[in-house]
């Protein structure tokens, strides 16, 4: 299956950024360029990783007469590597990147909630806590692909080391939530404070289904996130894509403040409220600390 979906690159590949760091006579992202040993830590685990995403498939199939119990397996499994939410679904072609040739049925999706405790103390600990959790889905998402190798179906990890499919619209198919207005996905537990990784597999499945709880109308009268936003890049109207909405962030207004400073802003995530219904009081401490320095201050105290 050939993929539809382009890719949002990273780093100096995203023709957005490179554009405004050589605006200001600059070779390399403030960002990019100040990583501090633990996070180039967490970088080097998941490209150590990489390697293994595919490998041997045990000869000696097992046969699978029930796809709902092995479905609870193959969840059960993942739960026990470490992942918070667990769902599958059939690959679709956009849900590929474009150009990409993934042969697969199947994707097993998985996340890793972010600490929201960590993340509310600053730049520095919400970075690191961001790739803390990358790792963590790297190491997830690559057992499981062996596990599910090893009982005989070909398997591929996709995670920050290496992958050739989109998590949002994965994301949405297997009912993990909603897309938000300050652009990723909602559920209703973890907020968008979470990261993914997957398996691509032909093991025969059971599909979940797309859930809808109430987030996009939610979102139209929110506007949390929009006035936290210290670049004004979350727009009031949306457009329409699949019969969804979305909210399309100006990458221009974004960058200045999380691709070309120093420190990581992760503030429309953090001030979302759906995360109040796990933290409340840490929810309610950092959204006052928020009104006294300024909601749309950047995240530097």
């Amino acid at each position: 299956m050939r993929g539809i979906t382009p890719r949002r690159e990273q780093g100096m590949a995203d023709p957005v950024l490179a554009e405004m760091v050589r605006a200001t006579g600059a070779t390399e992202s403030r960002h990019y360029a100040a990583v501090k040993p633990t996070i180039q830590a967490y970088r080097a685990s998941w490209v150590k990783l990489a390697p293994y995403r595919d490998g041997p498939v045990n000869s000696r199939q097992v046969t699978v007469n029930d796809p709902a119990a092995m479905t609870a397996q193959i969840k059960a499994k993942a739960t026990e590597l470490g992942a918070n939410l667990v769902g599958v679904c059939r690959l679709q072609p956009h849900m590929i990147d474009l150009g990409s040739e993934v042969s697969h049925e199947f994707v097993i999706a998985c996340c890793v909630a972010e600490d929201y405790e960590m993340v509310t103390q600053g730049p520095d600990a919400v970075e690191e806590e961001a790739m803390r959790t990358y790792a963590k889905c790297t190491e997830i998402s690559t057992a499981l692909a062996a596990y599910v190798r090893d009982l005989g179906y070909p398997a591929i990890a996709h995670h920050n080391g290496a992958s050739e499919v989109q998590a949002i619209p994965i994301f949405y198919q297997v009912g993990f939530g909603e897309l938000g207005r300050h652009g990723s996905l909602i559920n209703e537990k973890y907020g968008a404070s979470f990261r993914p990784g997957f398996v691509t597999t032909d093991l025969p499945l059971v599909e979940d289904r797309p859930r809808e709880f109430g987030v996009q109308d939610f979102c139209m009268n929110c506007n949390v996130c929009q006035r936290n936003c210290p670049g004004d890049a979350i727009p009031q109207n949306y457009v329409m894509t699949h019969g969804i909405k979305r909210w399309l962030i100006d990458l221009e207004k974004c960058y200045p403040y999380s691709r070309l400073r120093d420190e990581y802003c992760h503030l429309c995530v953090d001030a979302c409220p759906y995360i109040v219904k796990s933290h409340p009081e840490t929810y309610k401490a950092f959204m006052k600390e928020r009104k006294q320095v300024g909601y749309k201050t950047p995240k530097s105290y």
